[in-house]
């Protein structure tokens, strides 16, 4: 997002002592070390993010000429807007961005295609393998673990699966595990995800937990 900071106030986190910290999970389930105590994490609230990006770029775009300084001020407006968008996607489950329809709606007659194709809007592929479900960790949940490559990036990840009747269903809701401060797969990814982890679980015929 801006390079100067985000557009409004954030917290920084301070993480407890090393004597207070809790162990992680990476090494006993062998997944991917997505951050530790040593990270600086920012906190913000995505939907404000969102919003400013929005509101800047259809300013930009409905309000600016087609010099080169103006397209510039554009193309930067529509990279700080795509970035807010899949953070939004991310951290919010109740979102329905439709990135394409809402780009027709900020440029209004202009075409927006020569600041980023339509191929491009499209999620990366994601490939699963190895999915396995882990021991319980609660009377009502469990882990599911997977391998991944997203692109140039691989690595297994956990998910938690919440049980209700004998039913398995992937969490998809706020608690995620992978709604995470350095997550693996971007926004616009977590639905096919999520539904080819939930392909997998349904086709274990008796899982043992």
């Amino acid at each position: 997002m801006p390079t100067e900071g985000r557009t409004y106030g954030s917290w920084e986190l301070v993480f407890p002592e090393d004597e207070e910290r809790p162990t992680t999970g990476y090494d006993r389930f062998a997944i991917r070390h997505s951050f530790d105590f040593e990270d600086e994490i920012e906190v913000f609230d995505v939907s404000e993010e969102f919003d400013t990006a929005e509101g800047l770029l259809r300013y930009r775009a409905q309000d600016l000429g087609d010099d080169e300084k103006a397209r510039a001020i554009i193309a930067e407006g529509v990279r700080e807007y795509l970035a807010a968008a899949y953070q939004q996607m991310l951290w919010d489950p109740k979102s329905k961005l439709d990135i394409e329809q809402e780009l027709d709606d900020l440029f209004l007659e202009r075409d927006w295609t020569s600041f980023v194709s339509r191929e491009d809007l499209k999620p990366p592929e994601v490939r699963l393998s190895d999915v396995e479900l882990l021991d319980r960790t609660d009377t009502d949940e469990c882990l599911v673990r997977f391998h991944h490559v997203n692109g140039e990036k691989s690595g297994y990840e956990i998910e938690f699966v919440d049980i209700k009747k004998g039913r398995l269903t992937v969490r998809k809701n706020a608690y995620s595990a992978l709604r995470s401060a350095v997550p693996a797969f971007r926004g616009d990814q977590l639905p096919f995800v999520y539904n080819a982890l939930q392909k997998s679980i349904n086709a274990f015929a008796d899982p043992v937990l």
